[in-house]
């Protein structure tokens, strides 16, 4: 059925809260026919879903438009003004004329866009108090045509309204630079041109008021605006919990009542009594006050709350995911390690919580959690790479003594896969714990699996790296110890996230932490956004260019491109300052530390100089593409120069064309100038050829490298034909390597290759977008954005007998299955979107085969054949280069049978 699917606003469905006044739209095409393209859009949008379904633009009707674009089309009707909710819809036509409509109509809700329509204020209650409670009541006399909350709570809320808990999300607002602070010991304060956001979240509460008296509830915990427990990379605290709230109702005769935050509203303690993102939750059930958040509540006991200042951060709606409570784990076994302490295994490291329900126990006792990844020999819980015995992650619960209780904590999460119990009332059943998966709710869009069970058990293991450290709107390096958005590790693992989940609204939000953190005199990016302090290079901070870029390339995002072109032109001219009147930039930060190639198998002796250069020449190619894709010509040109400084530069330094390798030749030394393309002329083949003897000879088919040589190092081989040396590197059961991650029992990817650092860190995750690209063979072609077009290259793993991948990109969902598993025929079927193209590239040997022939079921025809080389499908464009058979496809889905013979 010939259809318009998945439209969205801002990368969201349905967002409310969108705080541009020129949102921009995306859709796709369904169909089955093959070659189909889009040749006009229009687009209407409405006051009403009504009128929006009839093709009725009150507020916009772009009319018919020639164009193919199906994404990041940006609204230009009527002014539109906060608080607005808008229907849309979208008709299309085909190449062919025929015409597309959507099922139903979508909708957006304007946020607050002037600051100035702030009229709530900020509140607090007395600061020994952990997570306050406040409520407030007000009357409704009249028919509500539509009532929406803004609120916003530091660190973390949950919101009530007559006793109803809103939203199925939790730890809101996501992480952001929120205000100034003095950040002790620390070189790089904000500056005082700094910006600096505050997210709120916006509700559609028009269902859940009632005519008469009415309630709305808030708790509030400390998140990071209150963390005061871990100061290992500095303090980081910005004050006490804080709460900004407004509601605005609209009543169907037009007025308006607008209930906001101030100080006649109540506030109390709870049951909450201690709350650390890092180190736990102590909640005693005897101080809950039942009803709080309701109607009827006698709140005649509580104090009155307190105005106090509001942060600096400028209040800005949240549309990247928020965290969810995902799916349940059961645990898989329990054993008393010491008596009356428990120690139960979920069997998966993951990021989240326990719930744990208990029957009866007296009124005071008890109840402790506390999480590890690993355990001791002898069952009891190992905390060392979580942090150690100093910040053991634990909660408490303090039971009432009224017969069954269940508790699960609200403001902080838990990186672990053990969680050790004492003081329960009896003994606890498997039953009795529910392991729940808590990260942001980003939505997986890919799929990836072969024929070797290693591979699909890495897959696995960096899918749960990746979405346990995701919380806030933040990557994060590890769920447990620092929980930090360290930005070399968030760059390096973009890609694969990219093509695993849907990515595009988290990661504008972390680009703007990026650019909050940025110092706005100097230039300087720290390595960690939101910023709280902690080391790294120039490959950390670069990921300010490195991520708008992705960006562009994956979404086709240039509005980001341009609001942050600056903020980068500031980053790369300040490395220009990090030198001693050359090109080689040398990062030495007073307060911080230099981290290189991070977490090299054995000891690090890759130069520090070395690497900091290649990312200094690899930011500003990048940046030269950025100012041609922008029109900035001048600054293009100087871009490209510079890197052509940079390059000769490096090669000055570091090249020895007497053993043809760079500097230690050895730890990613020799495959950075691959990367740069700055290999002297008629020296790359002899340089190439040592890395290869390097890696099977010296190191019999092992890695070598940190987490920015091991992203570049894969996808190098499979470039240059090596993807089977690539693929034994991956699934070796010896150190180091991933299959020996597996093999000792790894179900996240650690730290390092050894194990002895954190067992769940995504860093090296990158090799996931290398399944994706060269072991099922799907990509985007280098000439186009958004995946407009891909390559597909099935067979190219030798080592495998079949695989399979998709992946749903902003243009439509790509699909590739292949496999040899047939005798004397191969087989490989391909998914392409409507709109899109794809070249598929059939490898004429592999192994000890030769291609004699290939037909698809489609057209019933053999589409190329060895003995008449110029055969061409009449439906399909075929050509044959040195290596392949290219076919160029249209849109739709094509099965091919491959027959070969014996070389």
């Amino acid at each position: 059925m010939e259809k318009i699917i998945r439209l969205r606003c801002e990368y969201n469905h349905n967002p409310i809260g969108v705080q541009t006044s020129q949102p921009r739209f995306s859709w796709e095409l369904n169909t089955s026919k093959r070659g189909q393209r889009q040749a006009a859009y229009q687009i209407i949008v409405s006051a009403s879903e009504n009128n929006a379904i009839a093709g009725t633009g009150d507020l916009w009707d772009s009319g018919k438009v020639a164009s193919a674009e199906t994404f990041h089309i940006a609204y230009a009707g009527k002014p539109l003004v906060s608080g607005q909710r808008c229907y849309w819809t979208v008709r299309c036509w085909d190449q062919d004329g025929e015409l597309y409509e959507a099922e139903e109509a979508a909708f957006f809700e304007m946020g607050i866009l002037n600051p100035k329509e702030w009229t709530a204020q900020w509140i607090g209650a007395d600061e020994s108090i952990a997570a306050p409670l406040f409520r407030k009541t007000f009357h409704i006399e009249k028919a509500v045509k539509q009532a929406t909350v803004f609120v916003s709570g530091l660190g973390y809320y949950e919101l009530y309204m007559n006793g109803d808990q809103l939203g199925d999300h939790v730890l809101v607002p996501n992480w952001t630079d929120y205000d100034d602070r003095q950040i002790e010991g620390l070189l790089y304060p904000f500056d005082d041109q700094t910006s600096k956001r505050v997210n709120y979240l916006q509700y559609a509460v028009t269902d859940y008021t009632q005519q008469g008296e009415n309630a709305i509830g808030v708790m509030l915990g400390n998140g990071f605006y209150n963390q005061t427990e871990r100061t290992v990379e500095g303090t980081m605290s910005y004050g006490a919990p804080k709460l900004i709230l407004q509601l605005v109702v609209t009543y169907e005769d037009g007025t308006v009542q607008c209930i906001q935050s101030d100080d006649s509203w109540k506030c109390s303690s709870g049951p909450i009594v201690f709350n650390n993102v890092f180190y736990g939750e102590i909640y005693d059930a005897r101080l809950e006050q039942p009803g709080w958040a309701g109607i009827g509540f006698d709140d005649s006991s509580w104090a009155n709350a307190r105005l106090v200042r509001a942060p600096r951060g400028q209040l800005t709606a949240q549309i990247s995911p928020p965290d969810k409570k995902i799916s349940t784990i059961v645990p898989i076994s329990r054993t008393e390690v010491q008596p009356q302490v428990y120690v139960f295994d979920f069997g998966q490291n993951f990021s989240g919580w326990v719930r744990i329900r208990m029957q009866q126990g007296n009124a005071g006792q008890q109840v402790t959690l506390k999480f590890a990844e690993n355990c001791n020999s002898d069952g009891t819980l190992d905390t060392l790479s979580c942090g150690g015995d100093d910040q053991i992650q634990a909660d408490t619960y303090i039971m009432k003594g009224q017969g069954l209780e269940q508790y699960e904590p609200r403001f902080v999460w838990h990186g672990f896969r053990y969680v050790e119990v004492t003081g329960y009332p009896g003994v606890p059943d498997l039953k009795d714990l529910e392991g729940i998966v808590v990260h942001a709710s980003v939505e997986p869009i890919g799929e990836f699996t072969c024929s070797e069970p290693l591979l699909n058990q890495v897959q696995h293991a960096y899918r749960w790296s990746q979405l346990s450290n995701m919380h806030g709107g933040v990557p994060s390096d590890c769920p447990h110890r620092e929980r930090l958005g360290y930005t070399g590790d968030g760059h390096l693992t973009a890609e694969a996230a990219g093509y695993n989940f849907d990515m595009a609204a988290f990661y504008t939000k972390w680009i703007g932490d990026i650019s909050d953190s940025q110092n706005k005199q100097t230039g300087f990016v720290p390595h960690t956004a939101p910023f709280n302090g902690g080391g790294g290079g120039v490959a950390w901070g670069s990921a300010y260019v490195i991520m708008p870029w992705m960006m562009y390339r994956t979404y086709g995002d240039q509005r980001l491109l341009a609001e942050h072109y600056e903020g980068m032109k500031s980053w790369i001219a300040y490395l220009g300052t990090r030198n001693r009147g050359g090109y080689l930039v040398e990062f030495e930060e007073e307060g911080s530390w230099f981290l290189g190639d991070w977490c090299i198998p054995g000891q690090n002796e890759l130069p520090p100089l070395l690497v900091s250069t290649f990312y200094y020449a690899y930011t500003v190619n990048i940046m030269s593409k950025i100012a041609a894709v922008l029109g900035h010509e001048e600054d293009r040109e100087q871009y490209a120069e510079l890197f052509g400084h940079i390059c000769a530069a490096f090669n000055e330094a570091f090249f020895n064309p007497n053993t043809v390798c760079y500097s230690i030749g050895r730890q990613s030394s020799d495959l950075f100038p691959f990367i740069l393309g700055c290999v002297p002329e008629g020296y790359e083949d002899k340089v190439w050829q040592r890395v290869l003897r390097h890696y099977r000879e010296e190191l019999n088919g092992h890695l070598d490298t940190g987490i920015f040589g091991t992203s570049f190092l894969f996808d190098l081989l499979s470039e240059r034909g090596e993807t089977d040396l690539a693929l034994g590197m991956v699934l070796t059961k010896e150190y180091p390597g991933y299959g020996y991650m597996i093999e000792n029992g790894a179900t996240t990817l650690w730290e390092s290759w050894d194990g002895h650092d954190s067992h769940n860190h995504p860093m090296f995750g990158s090799v996931s977008a290398w399944f994706y690209k060269h072991l099922a063979g799907i990509a985007p072609h280098p000439d186009t954005v958004a995946f407009g077009q891909a390559v597909f290259k099935p067979f190219g793993a030798k080592g495998l007998s079949h695989a399979s991948a998709s992946v749903h990109t902003i243009s439509g969902q790509y699909a590739i299955r292949w496999s040899t598993e047939s005798s004397g025929s191969w087989e490989c079927e391909i998914q392409i979107p409507s709109n899109c193209s794809a070249e598929v590239h059939f490898p004429l040997k592999r192994r000890d085969a030769l291609i004699s022939s290939i037909f698809e079921q489609g057209c019933n025809q053999t589409i190329w054949s060895s003995s008449d080389s110029d055969h061409t499908a009449d439906s399909l464009q075929v050509r044959t280069d040195s290596n392949d058979v290219v076919v160029t496809l249209g849109s739709g889905r094509y099965e091919f049978q491959v027959t070969v013979n014996p070389s």
